[in-house]
Parts: structure tokens; C-alpha cells; sequence
């Protein structure tokens, strides 16, 4: 304070008195005196300067901090301190302004100051505060301050005159250029949250609605549009919303061909500005229909937005057309083609096996790659993605889109119709694949389309885009047909080493392919070896690659077999190419053109090596031995040196681990590695610094499937590397887990529980992730449960991963006997089922809005302006759904009377509060997980809550319940029970796997037209299937089926018909006699009617058990050991005629 003082002292007009009241301590004289003479100063109209009141009005706030709100202790009231204040806002110097709106936000605490504030008809003065513009930005920004907290401190009593302020700045702010603008709107939107009757009152929806067509920035675009909806949602609030008015506002830009924003803007900036028009008026679209409340209204049978926005396709309006077909692309979550006429440039755009910046080495690699290519282990787990996918598209394919597109694509230019015609693929492929069978009605557009290609009563133009079209579609079907394929050969690799068994027919079928080509004797394998350039001159990059890998693979040809002078030539050519210490191959650039040719040739190389046995292992050591030598002197050994700095980034030279790698799937491989000292290498470089690009080399590229040295070498990586390290071979076990290396819960279990304690968050954080990824499969829950993990210490998350225990009787009884599932049972009872609400819609939130979780411990949102692609979300584990799993589980929530106590909830819910309508969310859901199994499922029965649920999805006056009991529905359809059960009240479910290949079938059409229908995407699998109890076949192991090898080019495949090489569907007679679980998703029969949602339910699918003898971890043996349960059989329930499935014993495999 002194030096305050003094500072205070050098200026002129200072006051020491006003300061020094401050070097005492306030007694309740003091005070009264200090704030008496505080008040004098500042109302006096002359004799005071702006300086000292601006002083005294400082010094009162910090009287005010100090002696806090008592009229006692002032020797003033309220209404005499405010009166004194409110001059300083008539004050001609805007600081003393400033000071005085400043020293009013510090007065006002509570409810009774703001009345007494508004009674004095201060308000006033402040929106005159807000209304002056003349460089009083500080002024300004006080009188906001202001306004905010009267907002915080009871919004109920805003008054009417600072509305009509900050609408009157809000609506015409940008013109005039105000900076203020913003933050104007802000209040407003958040005003009208609070109180929004006097926000509609003086138009402020209005002027929110217009800031939306004018903010082209999607957080703030988002945040203005979810306002509007946040009101539509309740029914207290959806009155003060012009119905088919206000909310269809956000599609003039698009629905008016002579929509102007703004009168006054020039001719010549029109299209500039329809450009900005078209992207805000996007950005509000694909928000509203991120929301149940935004779904609901759009959706409205009759004249409705979507109506409107589908039948803008029929008009020959280029501009428009080309931005809906964006707004379709992003409210369905798939990525937008290139702008291009060459459908499979486009085609090639959107492939999901694409390289991408993600990818690099020095990024996340191979761990990045694999989240995108590699299928997520849930087979049966909702993924409430599709639920909501489901329902949007099922709404725009009543509206009819699917025969919009097929007449934007005859009636556009090439881009547009390229685009359309990419669209109408991926809609059609997601329609067989979320849709249940009795809503196929969207195969319709294909015969519109076929009859337009064959007709020859239109203009020709027409017909031949319309036949452009169906060849388009069909190779678009192809590849999804075929499925996406790792791009990085380090995954490639992973994959194929896990597959054994299916690449050792991939290699049969080779074989036979190449006799059939070229045939096998040895006047052809010479007379190759000539042509491939390689016997006659060292130019190695101009030898015949083609025919080397050909050599490479010959059926029956290595050194062993072959003693010709020739081939051995052959092979020291080869093998001083690949020599680091030649640096032929290891000089090029990863960029090169025949880069990954080469690596896959250096590879099969290594095999052919491997497979000559004695005659091929001195060339083998003699290439180890080299590149050991490069390893040590290019990383190593000294500090200030590391392989990245030597190439390792943008060379070839990275792909000698793909050697390695491929000799340690090798048992002879691995004694050569272990000869020339290449593991001890690795592991000394574990312990280096700088070695980041190493280290991910080394762990993407060895063989974990046997127990050795590999797994010494990843182990000392995961706990002694750098954090980074670390992190990144953690997430390297996600790449095993998904690739389904043999034996995974062997040892990689192990692996991730170690890493759960890891020093780093983020390590610890990613184990626990990939570990819930692992426990769909029961072998991998096991495992974890023989370890008895400490989970303790990780949150709610280390929570979620222990009630996985529950779901198997072994899990079960070990925490039962410690007390541990009664304890949470009533702490799920007092607050965990509404924490669950949180955690889902924290999750959705993130997934479909630019909403990011807050980072450690962060207290605020965090936005992005990027939109996720695609992103699932995986329904969190509940305590509910674990213990239904078996019936012992399920008699404990009986006696708890669990059921009776949510069914109540649901039946007589309290919506006139936010916390009433949030307890009606935690007991759907947790209803919902009750009933996702056969066991549980007789619980709902027996409390006949079923049909509440539905009543509640159909008519619930808050838009958002509805939502929820959608996915509720999902839930109890993931068995053939539930599915029949809501059948029976109109509802239709997918009764197919998500591990199926595209396009599903039903059965029965199967076994009629096994052949017909090989390369038709026109129909979706009703097998209904169903489930034991426990859902034991939920996680039995299989092997994943979307992804394709690529050890020549992408062109090998020219069969339409062919299928992944080493990923290949088991005879369609073997399916027969074994059951599926059930999926998940289901759609209302009657769509979109009176506010009532357009439903639809995700399916949540497992695998198929093969029965064709075959000793795999997902598959059954014809005779093995089953136990049925009776009880889950709805025998009770006749079947409809829509149904295609063959009613089955509900069996359970042991494991």
C-alpha cells in the first residue's frame, strides 16, 4: 500500500487521504467514515476531478472487499449507495464511467441489491453505456461485465431495456463494424437459456438466428444454432419458438434462389457472399441435426425442412446442388471426394486405406494407421453411432434422397454427378448395413436408375450418365466388397504374420494361379531368370521386378532344390543390392517410385532365403551381419549420433526392420538374429536417447507370436524407453489385440496391466483403453481376472473396467467375496447411475459436436474446429448390464427390487426440472442395460416396463427423452428376445453381425441364390440370432475380415468376386447350424409422425461360429460340450411373416 502511495503521490491531482484509509485496520467507525467520504467525492458535480473520482470509486471496491456486504458495518443502505454510484455513469469522462459500472458489478451480490438496482432504474444507464460507440470500448466491456453477473446473480429479473441494447447491437453490429458484437450475442444466448421469455419477447431468437447465417466459424456457428434447439427440447421453453418459422430459418440460404442477407449488399459481392451464406447456413444444418430436438422438427411429416431441402435436388441448380451434397456429407459423417470428373480419382479420395499425415514415422505410424484399417474387437457392444446414423437416414430415405441423388446424378455435370454418385454408394452400403430387412424399401432408386440406363425415351445425355452411373456403383460395391487394407507394409506385415493359417491358403492359391500363368519346369524359370535383367547388368533399378518377385515365389524353387551356377548368381545379385554397406537400396527415398515394390521383393527374398535352409543361410548371416554393423555405427554407439540423422526418416533404409521382422516369425530366422547379435543390438538401443524413430521401427516390426527375445526387447521398450516410446508401443498392443495375434492373452495382457502403472498419465490412461477394447474377447477377460489388476487408482474408468469382472462367474465370485459388488451396488443407487448419464453424453457430445473433454482437470470446454470423421461410440460398461450376464447377478438386483424401483421412475418421471428429467435417463439407461441380456430381459418382462419405454420414445414431451429411449431400445434388441418383444409394439431390429461382410444377405435368399447374388448390394440379413445369458459368444475370438494384403499392386485383384486373399468367408452351408447374438439396432415402422422421432436402432452384432472343423478360438466343433438354457427361449412368441431366421435352442459355449 505504501508504495500505492506513492505512486498516487507523483500524480498531481492524487489524494493521499483516500489512500491512507487503507493503512488501518477497518473498525465499523472507520468504515462508515471512509465510505462516506468515498460517496461525498464521487456525487459531487464540481470541486472534484475525474481523476480523484476515479480513484474513490476504485478505493470503494476495495472497501467493499474488505468490510463485505453489510449495511451496518457502512452506516449506508443500499438504495443511498447506489444512488451515488449511478452518477458516476452520467459522468462525461468515460474512465469514471468505466470505474462506476465496475463498482456496481462489485455491489450487486445477491437478488435483493439487483432489485433495488433495477427499482432506482439504473438499468437504463447502462444500456446507454452499451448503445454509446465512440472508442469506449472500456466502458463498454464493463457495462457486459456487468451484465453477465446481473444475468448470474437471478436472470429472472433482467430487464427488458438492456435486451433491447444488446439486440440492437446484435442485429446490426457487423454492418457498423462493432467489436462488441460478439459478445452481445453471447449474453443474449445466454440469457436465453436463463430467461428466455424476455429474450423472445423483444425478437432476440430472431437475432440470433440471423448471427447464424452470419458466422461462418463452426464453434460459434454451433454454440448460436444449439440455443435455438436447447429451447425446442423442453416443452416450457418450445413455446416461445415460432413453429416452422424460426428453426427454418438456418435453410433460406438454400430453399430461396433470391435469398439476400443483406439489402445493401453491392452487386458484385453477391456471390461472395451467397458463398458465406451457403457455409453458415451448412454449419447450422448439420448442428440441427446433431440434436433430437433439431432431428424431431426438421422431421416433421408434412411441409418440413428436410422435405425442402431433398426436393432443392430435383432443381437444376448447380450451386445448390453442390452444397447440399456437402451438408449430406458431413450430417452422414463421410469424408468428401476430391473435386474431379474421374470417378475413380474421387473413388480413390475417400478410401479409407489412403495414406495420411497421421501415418508418418515420425507421427503415430503403424498405431495411428491400424485405429483406421483394423476393426474394433466389439462385436455385440452398441455402438451408439449407428443408432443415430440409422435414424437420420432412415428419416432422409423416407424423404426421398435416394431418388433425389439418382436425378442429381443424370441431370449435373460430371463433378456434381461424381459426387452424387459416391454419396448414393456409401448411403446404399449403409443402409444394408445398419437398416433392418422391412426397410429395404431404398433399393428402390436402383431399378429408377437401371430403367433410366436401359430407356431410350430419354435424352441420350441422360441415358448414358444413368449407365456411368450403375458401372460406378458396381465398382464402388467392389470395394467395399473387398474392405479396406493397411497402407504401411509394417502393418501389412503384422497382419499377415497373424494370419498364418490363412495365408498358407492364400499361398496355395497363388501357387496354383502362377502354375496356371506360367508353367512350372525349369526351361521357364530359366528362361525368367534371363528376363529379368538381372544375370546381365548391375543397373538395378532397371532389372524386371516383376519377374523377380515372380522367381522369388516359384513354387518348389529355392537353393536346397536348385544347385544352378545361376540362380546363385541370382541370389548374390540380390544380395548386394539389399546390403546397407552396398547403399543401393538403402539410399532411395521412401518416395521413390518402386520404393514398396522393392521392400516387398527384399522380403519374399528373405523367405526364399529362409526356405533354402543350409544353402541359403550364409547369404542370410552374411545380410544380418551387414546390417548389424549398420545399425551399430549409424545409432549408436556414440551420443551424438542416431539413425535419424543418418536417412532412417526419408530413406529405405527404414525397411531393414521389415527384414528383421520377417526373419523373427521364423524359427530359423530368429537362431540367425540371435547369431549375428541383432537383438542384443536393439536392446542396447532401448537404453539410448534420440532412438524414438528406432524404437517404433523395432516394435512395429518384430514377431511377438512365439515366447523370446522379441517380447524381451518390447517389454524393456514399454518400462525403460522415453515417455513417448512408451506411449507408442502401448498403443502397439492395440495393433496386436486387433490384428488377433495368436496367443494375445498369454502374454499381451500382462503386458497392458503393467502399463496401468505406468509413471505417465497418458500411458496408464491408453492401457486402460486398449485393456476394455481386449475384454470383448472372454479368453482376454480372463486372463485379466487370473491377474487381479489394482484399478483402484484410475478413476471411474479403473471402475468401469473392474464391473467387466461381473460378466463371468469367475469375476463374479472373486469380488463378490471381498463385498465389492454389494458396495456398488449402492453407490450406483446414489450417484453413479446419474454419473453414467454424464459419461454418455459427454461421449456423444464429443463425437458429434466440436465439444472436446476437458484435459487434466481443465474446469472449461474446450472446442475444436475440426468435426470428427466417423467416430464411434461404444456403450460404457454398466453395473446393471454386467450382473445380468448370469443369473446369480440377476437374483441379486431382484432382491434389491433394482427393476421395480427404475420401472417406477420411468412411469411416473418428474420433467419439470432438469434434475428430474436426468434421474429419468439414469434409469432408462440403466433399464436398458438390463435388458441386453435373456436374463435381464425377464426382469422387464415381469415389470412389463417395455411398453412404457416405447410410449416414452413416441411421446415424451422432452425431445432429448426420446432420444435416449432409442438407444434404450437398441439395448434390449441385442437379443432375439428383445427383438421379438418389441416387435410385438411395432418395432423392427438388425439382426446381423458387425463382423459380416458387406453387403449382408438374408439366409434363406443365400441357400436359393448362393451365386445370383454375389455382387448385388440390394438386401440386409434379418438372421436373427440368438443369445445365451451370459453372451459367451460376444467375445469369442475370429478373425477380422475388412482388410486386404497387398504384396503386389492394388490391380492384383481384377476378380470382382474375390475376396481379401488371406481373409476369406467360410461355406455358406457351414452357417447353418449354429446361432448368432443378436444385433442391436432396430427402426420404428411408422416414421416420422407428429414430433414423434423417425426411430431407428443400432445394430451390435457378434460373430459368426463356423462349424467347418477348424480348431480357431471362434469357432465350435460339432461336437463339443453345450449347455442350454430354456428360460431365454421366447417360446412363447410366434415368429412374423417379416422374419427370415429359423427359430434355434439358445446354446452357450464353454470355454
Amino acid at each position: 500500500l505504501l508504495s500505492a502511495c506513492r505512486l498516487r503521490g507523483s500524480n498531481p491531482q492524487g489524494d493521499w487521504r483516500i489512500l491512507l484509509l487503507f493503512l488501518s485496520v477497518f473498525s465499523l467507525t472507520e468504515a462508515s467514515d471512509n465510505l462516506r467520504e468515498i460517496l461525498q467525492n464521487v456525487a459531487k458535480q464540481r470541486g472534484v476531478s475525474n481523476m480523484r473520482k476515479l480513484g474513490h470509486l476504485n478505493n470503494f471496491i476495495k472497501l467493499l472487499c474488505s468490510v463485505g456486504h453489510s449495511e451496518e458495518k457502512f452506516g449506508f443502505t443500499y438504495e443511498e449507495i447506489i444512488i451515488c454510484l449511478r452518477l458516476a455513469l452520467l459522468n462525461e469522462a468515460k474512465e469514471v464511467r468505466a470505474a462506476g459500472l465496475r463498482a456496481l458489478r462489485y455491489l450487486i451480490r445477491d437478488s435483493t441489491i439487483l432489485q433495488k438496482v433495477l427499482r432506482l432504474q439504473v438499468d437504463y444507464l447502462i444500456s446507454r453505456c452499451i448503445d454509446i460507440q465512440q472508442s469506449n470500448e472500456v466502458e463498454r466491456t464493463q457495462a457486459l461485465r456487468l451484465v453477465r453477473k446481473m444475468i448470474t446473480v437471478n436472470a429472472l429479473l433482467f430487464p427488458s431495456s438492456i435486451v433491447n441494447s444488446l439486440i440492437a447491437v446484435g442485429n446490426d453490429g457487423l454492418q457498423e463494424r462493432d467489436r462488441m458484437v460478439r459478445a452481445c450475442i453471447a449474453i443474449i444466448c445466454e440469457l436465453a437459456l436463463k430467461n428466455p421469455e424476455v429474450v423472445a419477447q423483444r425478437g432476440g431468437l430472431s437475432t440470433i438466428l440471423k448471427n447464424v447465417i452470419d458466422c461462418q466459424l463452426s464453434r460459434i456457428n454451433e454454440a448460436l444454432i444449439t440455443t435455438i434447439l436447447h429451447l425446442l427440447n423442453h416443452p416450457h421453453t418450445r413455446q416461445y419458438v415460432r413453429s416452422d418459422v424460426e428453426l427454418e430459418q438456418i435453410l433460406a440460404p438454400y430453399t430461396d434462389s433470391h435469398y439476400r442477407h443483406n439489402p445493401d449488399t453491392a452487386e458484385g459481392q453477391l456471390k461472395e457472399d451467397r458463398e458465406a451464406r451457403f457455409l453458415a447456413s451448412k454449419m447450422a444444418i448439420v448442428a440441427a441435426f446433431r440434436s433430437w430436438s433439431g432431428i424431431i422438427n426438421l422431421c416433421k411429416p408434412g411441409n418440413s425442412g428436410i422435405q425442402s431441402l431433398i426436393g432443392l435436388l430435383c432443381i437444376p441448380n448447380m450451386d445448390v446442388r453442390r452444397g447440399l451434397l456437402e451438408v449430406l456429407y458431413e450430417i452422414f459423417r463421410l469424408p468428401v471426394p476430391v473435386v474431379t470428373q474421374d470417378f475413380i480419382e474421387a473413388l480413390f479420395s475417400v478410401d479409407p486405406s489412403r495414406f495420411q499425415d497421421s501415418w508418418r514415422l515420425s507421427d503415430g505410424f503403424v498405431a495411428s494407421e491400424a485405429k483406421v484399417i483394423l476393426p474394433h474387437r466389439a462385436r455385440s457392444r452398441p455402438d451408439l453411432m449407428d443408432n443415430y446414423l440409422a435414424l437420420v437416414l432412415s428419416a432422409f430415405i423416407n424423404s426421398g434422397l435416394l431418388e433425389g441423388l439418382v436425378e442429381v446424378i443424370t441431370s449435373s455435370d460430371d463433378h456434381i454427378s461424381v459426387h452424387a454418385t459416391i454419396l448414393l454408394g456409401d448411403l446404399l452400403h449403409m443402409a444394408n448395413t445398419i437398416l433392418p430387412h422391412s426397410h429395404s424399401h431404398h433399393l428402390h432408386c436402383l431399378p429408377t436408375l437401371m430403367n433410366m440406363a436401359a430407356s431410350f425415351d430419354i435424352p441420350q445425355e441422360k441415358r448414358l450418365r444413368a449407365s456411368a452411373a450403375v458401372n460406378c456403383l458396381k465398382r464402388f460395391h467392389e470395394r467395399k466388397k473387398r474392405g479396406p487394407k493397411p497402407h504401411s507394409l509394417y502393418l501389412d506385415q503384422v497382419v499377415r504374420k497373424a494370419m498364418a493359417a490363412h495365408q498358407r491358403r492364400d499361398q496355395h492359391l497363388r501357387v496354383q494361379k502362377d502354375i496356371y500363368v506360367i508353367k512350372d519346369t525349369e526351361d521357364a524359370l530359366m528362361m525368367n531368370l534371363r528376363d529379368s535383367q538381372i544375370l546381365n547388368h548391375k543397373q538395378n533399378l532397371d532389372w524386371n521386378w516383376v519377374l523377380i518377385a515372380t522367381i522369388l515365389k516359384w513354387p518348389n524353387v529355392n537353393l536346397r532344390n536348385n544347385k544352378d551356377e545361376q540362380m546363385h548368381k541370382f541370389v548374390r545379385r540380390l544380395l548386394y543390392f539389399y546390403k546397407p554397406s552396398s547403399k543401393l537400396f538403402a539410399s532411395l527415398e521412401l518416395d521413390h517410385s518402386k520404393a514398396r515394390q522393392l521392400t516387398v521383393a527384399g522380403c519374399q527374398f528373405i523367405e526364399f532365403l529362409l526356405e533354402s535352409d543350409e544353402d541359403g543361410q550364409v547369404y542370410l548371416e552374411d545380410l544380418v551381419r551387414d546390417i548389424e554393423q549398420w545399425l551399430s555405427s549409424s545409432s549408436g554407439l556414440k551420443t551424438d549420433r542416431s539413425l535419424q540423422s543418418n536417412g532412417l526418416l526419408t530413406t529405405l533404409s527404414q525397411h531393414y526392420f521389415l527384414f528383421l521382422g520377417t526373419l523373427s516369425a521364423h524359427p530359423h530366422g530368429v537362431k540367425i538374429l540371435e547369431k549375428c547379435s541383432i537383438f542384443q543390438c536393439l536392446l542396447s538401443l532401448c537404453s539410448l536417447k534420440n532412438q524414438d524413430a528406432t524404437l517404433k521401427l523395432t516394435v512395429s516390426a518384430l514377431d511377438y507370436s512365439r515366447d523370446g527375445l522379441a517380447r524381451v526387447i518390447l517389454s524393456k521398450i514399454l518400462t525403460a524407453a522415453t515417455d513417448n516410446c512408451r506411449l507408442y508401443a502401448t498403443k502397439h498392443l492395440r495393433v496386436l489385440l486387433r490384428a488377433n495375434v495368436e496367443f494375445f492373452s498369454n502374454w499381451g495382457i500382462e503386458l497392458l496391466v503393467t502399463q496401468l502403472h505406468d509413471r505417465n498419465k497418458a500411458v496408464s490412461m491408453e492401457a486402460l483403453d486398449i485393456l476394455d477394447e481386449a475384454c470383448e474377447d472372454k479368453a482376454n477377460l480372463h486372463a485379466l481376472i487370473q491377474m487381479k489388476p489394482a484399478l483402484s487408482h484410475l478413476g471411474d474408468k479403473g471402475v468401469l473396467l473392474l464391473l467387466r469382472f461381473l460378466s463371468i462367474p469367475k469375476g463374479f465370485s472373486y469380488l463378490n467375496e471381498r463385498g465389492y459388488v454389494n458396495r456398488q451396488l449402492e453407490k450406483w443407487q446414489k450417484e453413479y447411475n446419474l454419473k453414467y448419464v454424464d459419461l454418455i453424453e459427454e461421449q456423444l457430445n464429443e463425437a458429434l459436436t466440436t465439444y472436446r473433454k476437458p484435459v487434466d482437470g481443465d474446469n472449461y470446454v474446450r472446442r475444436s474446429n475440426q468435426r470428427l470423421q466417423r467416430p464411434n461410440v461404444y456403450l460404457p460398461v454398466h453395473l446393471y448390464g454386467q450382473l445380468v450376464h448370469d443369473k446369480t447377478g440377476c437374483h441379486l438386483l431382484e432382491a434389491q427390487s433394482v427393476v421395480p424401483d427404475l420401472s417406477y421412475t420411468v412411469r411416473s418421471p418428474m420433467l419439470h426440472n432438469w434434475e428430474g428429467i436426468k434421474q429419468l435417463k439414469a434409469a432408462l439407461w440403466a433399464l436398458g442395460n438390463i435388458g441386453s441380456s435373456n436374463w435381464g430381459l425377464n426382469l422387464l418382462q415381469e415389470e412389463n416396463v417395455v411398453p412404457d419405454i416405447v410410449a416414452l420414445a413416441q411421446h415424451c414431451e422432452v425431445l432429448s427423452i426420446r432420444g435416449t429411449c432409442l438407444y434404450v431400445l437398441g439395448l434390449i434388441s441385442k437379443t432375439k428376445q428383445g427383438c421379438e418383444v418389441l416387435k410385438q409394439h411395432g418395432w423392427d431390429a438388425v439382426r446381423h453381425s458387425r463382423r459380416q461382410l458387406w453387403p449382408v444377405v438374408p439366409d434363406e435368399l443365400e441357400r436359393q441364390l448362393p451365386s445370383e447374388l454375389s455382387s448385388v448390394p440390394s438386401t440386409l440379413s434379418l438372421n436373427s440370432e440368438s443369445t445365451s445369458s451370459r453372451h459367451n459368444s460376444e467375445s469369442e475370438s475370429t478373425q477380422p475380415s475388412m482388410y486386404i494384403l497387398d504384396d503386389e499392386k492394388c490391380e492384383v485383384l481384377e476378380l470382382a468376386e474375390e475376396l481379401p486373399l488371406y481373409v476369406r468367408p467360410k461355406p455358406q452351408k457351414d452357417r447353418g447350424p449354429f446361432t448368432l447374438l443378436a444385433s442391436s439396432g432396430f427402426v420404428r415402422r411408422r416414421l416420422l409422425s407428429s414430433l414423434t422421432l423417425p426411430t431407428k436402432k443400432l445394430r451390435s452384432a457378434s460373430d459368426p461360429k463356423s462349424t467347418a472343423g477348424s480348431k480357431g478360438p471362434g469357432e465350435v466343433k460339432p461336437g463339443s460340450s453345450r449347455r442350454t438354457r430354456t428360460v431365454t427361449e421366447p417360446a412363447e412368441l410366434s415368429l412374423g411373416q417379416g422374419d427370415t431366421y429359423t427359430p434355434q435352442p439358445l446354446r452357450r459355449t464353454c470355454l
